[in-house]
């Protein structure tokens, strides 16, 4: 017996005394004949499994004519030994439309009807009469898309106004199914809908009792809170809160930031990567100063048309500062709102953000701004965490999770696939005279563009060759004390690393020397170079 099987049939809340019937008849059958209803050749009938899809409105629905039964109707097909229904469903929404982007309302099934089925024929074979225990989900998937039939099964693959469904099903029996089926996928939708209030008092009332202390929450300084929201961005908390503070205390406001030198700027962000972020705080603290009269802007618009800030840190900064009802919508909060409200939709698409932000837009008016904001992301960095299982017994909001209620928390959210990231080979050459170090300027763009490097070639060489190829730069390569194998990852490619130490007789004037203590105050070397030092 498939204990998946079970929990997923009981789970079934039926609304009439004929679904109540059908659910106990079917939980009886499954003590019976146990995954062998899953099976087209079961003698008591066997499971199937339907899609019921609608438009992301909920006002048209995809349906097709079917051959075998010469009407129009919803997709479906047998389980065929799988258990996972849900699955099930999908597949043959898939199959029979041919749609790609189509994804759950909700993982509760919307009903459970034993289904008759005529004698008809079926790939020029008889199929007796038999019935059907047929599992119903409802699907969502956006018009925008390319459909089209699967011509041994069906034809005219089509969207329907609801309202229209009678005019083109000859099925009469199906009707009422279809009909209720469009009222409990409205009901669902309308019960997503009040989550974002409905969270609002418990969440508020959490926070802070539960808040760390991070100092860029003492004050609501917007220039901080601005610096630690860049800082966050794709680094852990524990690892900024170092370099926040050394970054505040060499440039304690916008007007220093402004006046920087770019080495000691670069310097100051070593270790946080993607180095262009603070090249444009810089740009957007010269906006400041000579825009803004060195008054940080105090409304969305102007702040975000800084250099460097998006929806994100222009809503956080927005909010927490200033308590404007502009929602900070980032990672953990759309892991949030997707869980609270059962949301099957790809989180890194621009239209799921775009709707989770105009829901939290509309409660944002009746809270504290910055509160809110700063609750989210709390709950979503220490509660319902992104790696492993969200800590539903801590959340205050666990009572209103429609995940937690359908069982669907580790289906949530959904991402799309990542991208592959392209591997490169490099040799890296740390090339060393008298205690000093080469380094030279990388170009002004592309990866790492303008900023300091170890001298290095693509592929991987050997120490042979790696000592024939430095002699080109006039280093009189000695001998190789050394070589490591180091790996660094940025977002769409891999670097591997062969680090090969070489003591050389002459500083050639192609490179920078440096000191130890050069490289570590001075030259800001990018940590895909630092990791072959180390």
């Amino acid at each position: 017996m498939s204990e998946r099987l079970i929990t997923e049939i009981q789970s079934f809340q039926p609304y009439t005394a004929e679904e109540s019937a059908a659910k106990e008849e079917l939980l009886t059958l499954l003590q019976v004949h146990g995954t062998r209803l899953l099976d087209r050749d079961c003698p008591a009938g066997h499971i199937t499994c339907s899609g019921f899809i609608l438009s992301p409105d909920l006002r048209e629905t995809l349906m097709a004519y079917h051959l075998i039964y010469q009407s129009v109707g919803w997709t479906g097909g047998h389980a065929d030994g799988e258990d996972d229904l849900l699955g099930v469903a999908l597949r043959e929404a898939r199959e029979e439309t041919s749609v790609t982007q189509i994804c759950p309302q909700s993982r509760r099934i919307l009903s459970i009807d034993i289904l008759p089925v005529p004698p008809h024929e079926k790939h020029g074979k008889p199929v007796a009469p038999h019935l059907h225990y047929n599992v119903t989900y409802g699907l969502i998937a956006p018009k925008q898309q390319k459909i089209a039939d699967k011509p041994d099964e069906n034809r005219n693959v089509m969207w329907l106004d609801t309202q229209d469904i009678a005019k083109h099903c000859t099925e009469l029996q199906m009707l009422p199914i279809y009909e209720k089926l469009v009222c409990r996928m409205r009901k669902i939708d309308a019960e997503k809908a009040e989550i974002p209030m409905k969270m609002l008092a418990p969440l508020l009332a959490w926070y802070p009792l539960h808040k760390r202390d991070l100092p860029w929450r003492k004050d609501g300084e917007p220039y901080h809170v601005w610096v630690s929201e860049i800082m966050l961005q794709q680094t852990r908390v524990e690892a900024v809160k170092g370099y926040y503070k050394r970054f505040l205390d060499a440039l304690p406001d916008v007007q220093a930031l402004a006046e920087c030198p770019e080495d000691r700027l670069l310097k100051l962000w070593e270790g946080l990567g993607y180095y262009n972020r603070v090249r444009n705080m810089q740009k957007a603290a010269v906006q400041i100063m000579t825009e803004h009269s060195g008054q940080f802007p105090q409304d969305y618009d102007s702040i975000r048309k800084l250099s460097g800030i998006g929806d994100y840190t222009a809503g956080a900064v927005s909010s927490i500062c200033f308590g404007l009802p502009e929602p900070a919508v980032d990672g953990n909060v759309l892991r949030v709102m997707a869980r609270l409200q059962e949301d099957y939709r790809n989180i890194l698409s621009p239209q799921c953000k775009a709707g989770i932000t105009a829901q939290l837009r509309k409660v944002y008016p009746h809270a504290d701004c910055g509160m809110l904001t700063q609750a989210l992301m709390e709950l979503g960095a220490m509660v319902c965490v992104p790696n492993g299982a969200p800590h539903c017994g801590a959340c205050p909001l666990a009572g209103i999770c429609m995940a937690r209620q359908q069982g669907s928390t580790d289906m949530l959210p959904v991402r799309e696939k990542k991208i592959n990231r392209r591997t490169e080979e490099r040799t890296v050459f740390v090339l060393q005279c008298g205690g000093r170090v080469a380094i030279r300027r990388r170009k002004g763009k592309g990866l790492l563009a303008s900023l300091w490097e170890l001298p290095n070639t693509e592929g991987f060489l050997e120490v042979q060759e790696a000592v024939q190829f430095c002699e080109k730069w006039g280093v009189k390569p000695q001998q190789a004390e050394k070589t490591v194998e180091r790996r660094h990852v940025f977002t769409h490619i891999t670097w591997e690393l062969r680090g090969v130490f070489l003591q050389c007789a002459a500083e050639s004037p192609e490179f920078v020397w440096a000191s130890p203590q050069e490289l570590e105050e001075t030259y800001s070397l990018p940590t895909a170079f630092r990791c072959v030092l180390t």
